[in-house]
């Protein structure tokens, strides 16, 4: 498992469309792009430049719930890639007991951003999917924010 951090969300752009992807670097460097839905990719920027909405977003609900019933985020972890879907875990704790979530990546960015907890991500993942440097057809997603 290598610690990573969201090194942004970005625009993929084509001929024909424009897809959302959120790209983790992990601690050794390498980038993880990660196709994801606009909802989730304005989510995920909205967190990362801590703007807050007037009212709790589906993130935002979600971290109060999971405080609200006295547990705490401790890490989340991409752990698989299974024909191009990636897999993810969300890791809580309450009364030293552990529960863990089964959760799509960019849900789980959402959450982790918002509660500052750490993103794993499984080395096999890295090894398949994983980049050494970011697409030049990847645009800043604040040009759609």
């Amino acid at each position: 498992m290598l610690v990573a951090e969201v090194f942004g969300v970005f625009i993929a752009r084509s001929e024909f469309s424009a897809s959302p992807v959120v790209v983790l670097r992990a601690e050794d460097g390498r980038i993880l792009p990660i196709y994801i839905g606009f909802a989730e990719a304005a989510s995920i920027y909205s967190a990362m430049n801590r703007l807050l909405p007037p009212r709790p977003m589906t993130h935002d609900l979600l971290v109060d719930i999971i405080s609200k019933l006295d547990a705490k985020v401790e890490k989340v972890i991409i752990d698989d890639i299974i024909d191009n879907t990636f897999y993810a875990r969300i890791i809580l704790k309450r009364d030293e007991k552990e529960i863990e979530i089964d959760a799509r990546p960019s849900d789980s960015i959402a959450i982790a951003l918002r509660v500052f907890c750490p993103i794993f991500v499984d080395s096999k993942v890295l090894d398949e999917a994983g980049r050494e440097d970011l697409p030049s057809n990847f645009k800043d997603f604040a040009e759609f924010a």
